[in-house]
């Protein structure tokens, strides 16, 4: 059947409708005019925007899946209605967190920090450095062990503490430090540091498109150990800079960091700086979900993978400008996690907030807030908020809430001044810190290294932040035990008596001996469960044939060491009984030795005189923990 083409002037005549088969007439009373004007005067009413509410997009969240990878229908844009009426907060009964086993005593520092590492980690990471010495035939590189690696770390950490302009100064003899130049030599240090692997290079695929491959082993352990630990009721999301210049694709530029050049790490922590979950920043080859990126973006979408430990019904969530989309507020509501944050208008479907001018006229205080509507199943609240400049927050859970009053000074009155504040705003400023306290705290030691391997940078700062991490763990402990806050170390001598551990626990005998004129001292080393045989180190000599553990030490100091950590003082390892060669005995250091008895007898790696008599053996006591 052939088609008929259509003039022109058809076309006109058909939309015309004068010679449509359809009937258009109607009686002018019967059409129902007064329904029409009530319709339009309740449509007037609720207007705000330029569109109606389609139900058919709008959440159920009494069918809502609690897994945030199987993603719901969500309310595009032009959905969102908002209507000038306070937030109507929902009825929150959050579940108990998760039950943690009474602290029954203080660990030490070792401990803390060895529960994000386990001796196999140490085995690898010194067996890729030895491969990957093999790989660059460095004929001079002697083997290293897992023993040598955690000293390798111990002196960066002290490094950090101390902070010497130059490096070589540790080792130089004005300037040098006996816990670092005891420990190691300066050529070795800086030996295996060059050459310091976490991977082999060589398994790494030639389809790879992981920037972090070389690190990502050290960032995975740690991070798998950082989501077991309990998380507190208020928690965080921000970013975190990693301090680099040097050549890197992936390196960012933050205007407004202390350190706006680096590397970009997303940061879930606790109020007080605890972090328990991370993300690398990569650019597009970053781990994130794809379905989340094309639906929510990059913000919301990194919020909603490192929420994926977060326990649902438990945790208030906090956040800035950044990751917050009307969006993800409704996502996290359907996945049970109650969330506030500081936003951008214009991700909110222009709501209908005054203008920063109109605030001002209110003055200081002055709160408006509105919220949406989207048939009483789910809301968002948004509150603006002036101080000294307007501030516009969100949340599915708390907006004006319960007003409070704080002091803020007023320049042009010269003095303080009682301003109100909503709560979401006290919720906001005591909860969003974490993740800069982390960063405050990893700033105050940060490892001084100069290199331009970024490998070297990420490397040390995951030793950093699991040092923060420990010695919050620490603090927590302690506060729970009730100890005197003099009792209690703080970060810098923690960091100290952490590297002594690290040192000190591993280190079998190191004897300073006097060798030929001309020469500086050198230190014989070795470790335990290692092969001398078939591995050495070239940068130490060879123990003397008459040396033996028992034997006189002419270069013995009359001062002794202060009373070591339970963790080098108990652990049963390499503690020699020696006699020195003072002309008057020293007083016995075992503080349960109440004769003031005096001795020859000290332990070589303790370095504390104690007594080793027929009648008295304080040598044993001092070594045993009851």
């Amino acid at each position: 059947m052939a088609h008929k083409i259509l003039s022109s002037q058809n076309i006109m005549d058909l939309l015309d409708g004068e010679e449509s088969e359809l009937d258009f007439s109607y009686d002018e009373d019967e059409f129902p005019n007064d329904e029409l004007d009530e319709l339009l005067q309740e449509f007037n009413s609720n207007y705000t925007l330029d569109t109606e509410i389609d139900n058919s997009n709008v959440n159920n969240i009494n069918n809502v899946p609690t897994d945030n990878n199987i993603l719901p229908m969500i309310t595009s844009k032009k959905n969102i209605k908002w209507i000038q009426q306070p937030f109507n907060p929902p009825n929150i009964e959050l579940d108990d967190l998760d039950i943690i086993d009474p602290v029954i005593f203080l660990r030490n520092p070792i401990d803390y920090f060895m529960h994000y590492f386990n001796d196999d980690f140490f085995e690898t990471l010194a067996f890729n450095t030895n491969l990957y010495a093999i790989q660059k035939n460095l004929t001079n590189f002697k083997a290293t062990n897992q023993q040598e690696i955690r000293v390798l770390i111990a002196i960066h950490l002290i490094m950090g503490c101390l902070k010497f302009p130059r490096v070589r100064m540790y080792w130089e003899e004005n300037f040098k430090v006996p816990s670092v130049f005891n420990s190691m030599s300066r050529d070795r240090f800086f030996q295996l540091r060059q050459n310091l692997h976490i991977i082999n290079n060589l398994d790494i695929p030639n389809n790879n498109h992981d920037k972090f491959v070389k690190i990502r082993p050290l960032y995975d352990l740690i991070k798998k150990k950082c989501n077991e630990l309990p998380k507190e009721r208020n928690i965080c999301i921000d970013e975190q800079m990693v301090p680099f210049k040097g050549k890197l694709s992936v390196k960012q530029y933050m205007r407004g960091k202390p350190c706006p050049w680096g590397v970009k790490i997303f940061v879930l922590a606790s109020e007080n700086g605890m972090i328990y979950d991370f993300i690398l920043y990569q650019g597009s080859s970053t781990e994130l979900i794809q379905d989340n990126l094309n639906l929510f973006g990059l913000g919301a979408s990194v919020v909603l993978h490192l929420v994926h430990t977060v326990k649902k019904n438990s945790h208030f969530l906090f956040f800035d400008n950044f990751f917050s989309t009307y969006n993800l507020f409704e996502q996290l509501y359907n996945l049970g996690i109650y969330a506030a944050g500081t936003i951008r208008p214009n991700r909110f479907a222009k709501p209908p907030l005054l203008f920063d001018k109109q605030m001002a006229k209110l003055g200081r205080g002055a709160t408006f807030e509105i919220r949406s509507d989207v048939n009483n199943l789910f809301s968002i609240g948004l509150v603006k908020w002036y101080n000294n400049k307007a501030v516009t927050l969100g949340s599915n859970f708390i907006t004006s809430g319960t007003i409070d009053t704080v002091q803020r000074y007023d320049k042009k009155k010269k003095e303080y001044i009682t301003v109100e504040r909503p709560e979401i705003v006290k919720l906001y400023n005591s909860s969003m810190g974490g993740v800069d306290k982390s960063d405050q705290l990893i700033s105050f030691y940060r490892t001084f290294i100069k290199s331009k391997k970024w490998t070297l940078r990420l490397i040390t700062h995951a030793f950093d932040l699991v040092a923060s991490n420990s010695w919050l763990q620490y603090k927590k402990d302690a506060t729970e035990l009730c100890l005197p806050k003099k009792n209690i170390l703080d970060l810098l001598h923690f960091r100290l008596q952490l590297a002594d551990e690290l040192i000190r626990s591993t280190r079998k005998i190191v004897t300073a001996k006097k060798s030929k004129v001309g020469r500086p001292t050198r230190l014989t080393y070795s470790s335990p469960n290692f092969d001398t045989a078939s591995t050495s180190f070239s940068h130490l000599p060879s123990p003397s044939p008459t040396s033996s553990s028992y034997s006189l030490n002419l270069t013995k100091s009359r001062t002794d060491s202060p009373i070591a950590s339970d963790a080098v003082r108990y652990d049963r390892i390499d503690h020699m009984p020696q006699l020195d060669s003072l002309k008057n005995a020293t007083k016995c250091k075992n503080p349960t030795c109440s004769r003031n008895n005096r001795t020859h007898f000290f332990c070589k790696k303790c370095n504390v005189h104690l007594c080793l008599t027929r009648d008295r053996n304080c040598f044993e006591e001092y070594h045993t923990k009851v």
